[in-house]
């Protein structure tokens, strides 16, 4: 028992520091994890290290292909449901690359945009998942070739340059700005290489090499 426990805390410890390597990529993790005493700190690091996790993996054939985007509708939160509704864009809706730029957190923002860039683009029991400009990124389904990629929605082809400027996070959050722990996989028929149209606000942790949207409207296209 003494063993299995050990190795068990060992696997998770590995874990934890590579998921906190690649967090680093995007903020500067160590600054954040030194004001974990603070609420808004700690909150803060779980909404980025969740959104890490989903936009980690990106490669051909390293994952099987999800088997069902069955939601049990009778258990999904009203906050959830509600966020699916129509979504009017008042102006020019500017690609990704190009949003990342101009934006900062608080911002109110609409993008347009395909749910891709990841071999796992939403989480389990989160409600999150990641979106890829579709003028920057090309899915594997529309390379011509319909036995090139079991999971086309992972853009493998694509540069990884493009693959990080041309993505973005999408979550839910609650009143209190942490993210929904529900699925949203299958909600509204949301699943891989869903078009849609989102109106949300730039997350506090949001940064300009990691745009997450805390969304207040998403459409299906």
């Amino acid at each position: 028992m003494k063993t299995t426990h050990h190795n068990s805390k060992r696997t998770n410890v590995i874990k934890s520091t590579f998921i906190a390597t690649f967090v680093a990529s995007f903020i500067d993790i160590d600054k954040v994890f030194d004001k974990a005493h603070d609420k808004t700190a700690m909150k803060m690091r779980h909404n980025v290290l969740i959104a890490a996790i989903a936009i980690f993996a990106a490669g051909c054939g390293k994952s099987p292909a999800p088997t069902t985007i069955a939601t049990d509708s009778a258990a999904t939160p009203t906050q959830l449901t509600s966020v699916f509704r129509a979504v009017t864009a008042s102006g020019t809706i500017l690609p990704i690359p190009e949003l990342r730029t101009h934006v900062s957190p608080g911002d109110t923002v609409i993008l347009e945009a395909k749910v891709m860039g990841t071999i796992t683009p939403f989480v389990d029991n989160r409600a999150l998942f990641v979106v890829g400009d579709e003028g920057t990124l090309t899915s594997c389904d529309l390379r011509g070739d319909d036995d090139h990629c079991k999971t086309p929605w992972d853009n493998c082809c694509d540069d990884p340059r493009d693959l990080r400027a041309g993505t973005a996070t999408i979550q839910i959050v609650d009143a209190e700005g942490q993210v929904l722990k529900h699925g949203i996989r299958g909600v509204n028929g949301l699943k891989e290489l869903s078009r849609v149209r989102v109106e949300g606000v730039v997350a506090p942790q949001s940064t300009g090499t990691a745009l997450i949207i805390n969304a207040t409207g998403i459409e299906m296209l």
